[in-house]
């Protein structure tokens, strides 16, 4: 499982099998190809699209919650 914030700073411990469950509130289109650098993070490649499932306020954050195919990160 990975740890996460929520948007009061609580830490969740977050199962991939339920994060894989919840609703995109938004599409990403990608324009550079990433390569993950952690466990929690995803690769992904020019053109792909990211369904985000969190975007955090930028002031917590600069990174927001995704899936692509079967992963999330």
């Amino acid at each position: 499982s990975l740890l996460q914030i929520d948007n009061k700073g609580n830490h969740l411990l977050v199962h991939e099998e339920s994060s894989i469950n919840v609703p995109a509130i938004a599409a990403a289109h990608v324009i550079k190809r990433y390569i993950a650098q952690a466990a929690d993070e995803l690769s992904f490649e020019v053109g792909d699209i990211v369904s985000v499932i969190d975007m955090p306020p930028k002031e917590l954050t600069s990174w927001w919650r995704g899936k692509h195919g079967f992963q999330v990160g």
